[in-house]
């Protein structure tokens, strides 16, 4: 890991070096006069030019070091550069500030950039502008006011008392920013040259020919046929003719038009990587010059040329890929995570070595439009991805895309000397994440199910290229049991469709691909053969529920047939992020297809369709005096705390009942400011259905107004005289009623497709459609503690309800209870009680905190269900 590190510096410092002799510079000081700065004192110590330098400690009263006699004019220049000695590698953080105000502004407009005492000794910085971040609007850089360092700029920061610096020699200065850094003796001098098969480049360095070596290089990588890529050059197979079904898209990449979202975008003649053309209105994004510098239009080039032999595709690649390290040269001290840069993100450095560029290198690597100077530049590239990803690892899913680029880096280029290291660095920190971001049920910490199959999917990639590559070995032993979990909640978290509900900023997805791939790791698990074949091979699962009980994600199901019962409840954590504001969303699929959706997810944008699926009344739960629940920002709420420990949320699975409670207690509103604790129980009924009990206690004396959401996945809804709600789909279609228990004051809308803020009735969570659906919200008001219960019955195409009422039964403060009558002359019970005790309710007493009871037509008692007690018995 210090080698990669040393190499990333080593690289930077010769650049700067290389043209320092034919760039303009502006001397800002020279920090010969003490008297100038504010903060610090005159040494004779660590001293670069001249006599002096300005010694500070960052710890002293101000927590600055600052000058203001200095040119203000920065318009003609491109960076800023300075000496600073470290005494000590004190990890201190620092920030170098340099303000810039526009009067027509409110607050303080200001260039940034924070830095860190991470080494002892000297180091010579070198700030391009465009990687020094801006608060608010800045004037620009004709007009700077100081230039200023500051040890204390974040809110808290401890500074450690021994941290010391010595500043010199500051200065503008303007150089030619392209890409690669990496210069040809840099470059050759990174290889590992006493490598046999790299003789012929090796002597062509030992006798100071480069251009030699270049080609040397270039010839050899297109004779090598180890390591490998998924597929390669040499494996193409026979050419067919280009047609719009397999080079439409490719066609338009020639005339540079990026295909995005459905739409086309002319990128320009001589393309600027760094545009958007989303920057406008509700649909601006960022994610549209994400995806343009993920290059996927560099893996569509090379697919044609795959398909059709076509070197005008090739050619095209090339070319585009020439100009965009050119115009992208990688950042000397920024991460490009934040503030965003449009290039060096390292999720987008991550997709590009992992998928987009060894893909189109190796399976277009034959053509003649591949010349010595562009393989030469491209490996230069892969080697400042490698040392960038190295240097800058972030967190969550897009540590574990950065760590499988880095690994895929080293596989595919073990001729550079850090190879291995990249190789070490990326599984280390893999399976360090196998640990620490996912959760022992298997679901990534995120609790997005499209991020953790991303997760999953890396896991799995690099397995099969360690593999493909024979370095099986080089893999922790226990790879394969780290991830075993997360195709368990593939597997048990489907639906009866094959789906796996999204949750979060995800789509459904269908868990066929990768259980091919859980039978083929785990070959002695019948149930992933099932689930991979079909159901030709292997066994269904034997447990039809299950409790995640780390994620907070419980199913109920009757079995694993496509006309099965399913529903889950998410009450776990709120995710690190890509978060919604839905806990105790409830998601129903029965008979043949989905019933109760949420509203999915939608482009990261400011537009209120985004706000819509964040926001509470975009899912099947509850909102409380018009506001949605609120978590964000509240980051003791987003994952557990590690060692993870389960929720332990009420549960219980059984051949005729399952039950699930879980509770949201953060408050609602923007600033939390309504406490109302919202209880919400779950019993199945099995076979038939759900009932859902809604337990909202306010914490102060104030009355409130409840309404408890269900989108259903269907064309319209009826509403009963009796306040049940009826799901109207096609024909042959199944159908959900939603029957409310009778409360004073209870009322219901179905409201569908409406587009004005607030946004209400829509989906993109459907199966294979998105669009206007009808949303039932039962609405109650009141002082004190307050219930709403429902029975959610799945109904089969044409169906009679079974239901002939719904009532309330008088079971005393504090217990909420009723009876559902059915049309057989049966009836069913039930009671939960806020507080132990014994309750009574239609003839029975308990002393648990849920009952159930079945009583035939006969009035004799059936099927019965306690939890959190342990006596049912009749009363007089």
């Amino acid at each position: 890991m210090r080698r990669v590190i040393g190499l990333a510096i080593v690289v930077l410092a010769a650049a700067s070096v290389a043209h320092a002799q034919d760039r303009p510079t502006l001397l800002i000081s020279d920090c010969e006069d003490a008297a100038l700065w504010t903060g610090g004192e005159a040494s004779t110590e660590h001293v670069t030019e001249g006599g002096n330098s300005i010694r500070w400690r960052l710890a002293d009263e101000r927590h600055e070091l600052r000058i203001g006699e200095i040119p203000h004019d920065w318009s003609e220049y491109n960076a800023l550069s300075f000496d600073l000695y470290s005494e000590k590698a004190t990890d201190s953080p620092f920030w170098l500030l340099l303000p810039s105000e526009n009067a027509e502004q409110e607050g303080p407009d200001y260039y940034s950039i924070r830095l860190r005492l991470d080494f002892e000794g000297g180091r010579h910085y070198l700030l391009p502008f465009d990687e020094i971040g801006k608060a608010r609007s800045p004037l620009g850089w004709h007009a700077i006011e100081h230039f200023r360092l500051h040890s204390a700029w974040a809110p808290e920061t401890q500074v450690d008392p021994e941290a010391v610096v010595y500043v010199d020699n500051i200065k503008l200065e303007r150089f030619d920013d392209t890409g690669p850094r990496m210069t040809d003796r840099e470059f050759f001098a990174a290889l590992d040259l006493d490598r046999p098969e790299l003789a012929a480049v090796g002597e062509a360095v030992d006798a100071g020919d480069f251009e030699a070596a270049k080609v040397s290089w270039a010839a050899y990588l297109r004779e090598r046929r180890e390591p490998r890529w998924k597929e390669m050059w040499y494996e193409r197979p026979e050419p067919v003719p280009a047609d719009r079904a397999n080079t439409g898209t490719a066609d338009l990449a020639l005339e540079h038009k990026f295909r995005w979202q459905r739409g086309e975008f002319f990128l320009g003649d001589d393309i600027d990587w760094s545009q958007n053309q989303m920057t406008e209105g509700e649909s601006a994004t960022v994610e549209w010059n994400a995806n343009l510098n993920r290059h996927g239009i560099f893996s569509t080039l090379a697919q044609a040329y795959w398909r059709t032999g076509e070197d005008k595709y090739a050619g095209k690649l090339v070319e585009l890929w020439t100009d965009w390290i050119e115009d992208a040269p990688v950042l000397m001290n920024a991460s490009g995570n934040s503030p965003y840069h449009w290039a060096w993100e390292t999720l987008n450095a991550a997709v590009r070595t992992s998928n987009s560029w060894p893909r189109s290198l190796f399976t277009t690597l034959d053509s003649p439009s591949w010349t010595d100077d562009a393989i030469l530049m491209v490996t230069k590239s892969f080697a400042e991805h490698a040392a960038h990803l190295v240097k800058h690892p972030s967190h969550g899913n897009w540590l574990t895309a950065e760590s499988t680029g880095l690994y895929y880096t080293g596989v595919l280029f073990p001729e550079f000397r850090d190879a291995s290291a990249w190789r070490e660095t990326g599984l280390r920190r893999l399976y360090e994440q196998m640990e620490v971001e996912v959760y022992p049920d298997g679901l990534e910490y995120e609790l997005a199910l499209g991020y953790g199959l991303w997760v999953l999917r890396n896991y799995s990639d690099v397995l099969d290229f360690a593999l493909l590559s024979n370095m099986r070995d080089e893999l922790p032993a226990d790879w394969l049991d780290r991830i075993e979990a997360m195709y368990d909640y593939v597997l048990y978290a489907s639906m009866p469709n094959g789906y796996v509900p999204g949750l979060n900023d995800s789509g459904n997805a269908e868990r066929g691909n990768y259980m091919a791939r859980a039978a083929k790791y785990f070959p002695d698990r019948t149930d992933f053969a099932w689930a991979a074949s079909g159901g030709a091979r292997g066994e269904a699962p034997s447990d039809s529920a299950r409790a995640f009980d780390y994620s907070g994600h419980y199913v109920m199901r009757t079995g694993w047939q496509p006309d099965d019962l399913f529903l889950l409840m998410d009450a776990g954590p709120f995710g690190s992020g890509h978060q919604h504001e839905d806990k105790l969303t409830l998601v129903l699929y029965a008979l043949g297809r989905m019933h109760l959706v949420d509203a999915g997810n939608h482009m990261y944008d400011k537009s209120r369709w985004r706000r819509y699926v964040l926001s509470t009344r975009g899912h099947n739960t509850v909102r409380v005096d018009g506001l949605d629940q609120h978590r964000r920002g509240m980051r003791e709420t987003y994952i557990l705390d590690f060692p993870f420990e389960p929720l332990g949320n009420p549960w219980a699975s059984g051949e005729h009942f399952d039950f699930v409670q879980g509770a949201y207690e953060r408050g609602y509103g923007d600033e939390n400011q309504v406490r109302v604790r919202h209880e919400r129980s779950v019993l199945f009924v099995k076979p038939q259905y759900w009932l859902v009990v809604d337990r909202m206690t306010p914490e102060d004396a104030a009355e409130h107004r409840y309404e408890a959401l269900f989108h259903l996945d269907a064309d319209e809804a009826t509403v009963g005289e009796d306040l049940s709600v009826s799901s109207v789909t096609g024909e042959g279609q199944s159908r959900l009623q939603i029957t409310p228990l009778p409360t004073d004051g209870l009322g219901v809308a179905v409201v569908k497709g409406v587009e004005e803020e607030p946004v209400q009735g829509w989906s993109y969570a459907m199966i294979g459609r998105k669009g206007a659906i009808p949303t039932a919200v039962y609405s109650l008001a009141g002082a004190g503690e307050q219930t709403m219960a429902y029975v959610l019955m799945p109904l089969a195409a044409d169906a009679q309800s079974p239901i002939e009422r719904v009532e309330q039964i008088d079971a005393g403060e504090g217990v909420v209870a009723g009876q559902i009558v059915l049309r057989d002359g049966s009836q069913h019970l039930f009671a939960l009680q806020s507080a132990p005790g014994e309750m009574r309710f239609g003839g029975f007493a308990s002393d648990a905190q849920v009952a159930f009871v079945e009583l035939t037509a006969g009035g004799e008692v059936g099927r019965s269900f306690v939890f959190g007690g342990e006596e049912l018995r009749p009363t007089p």
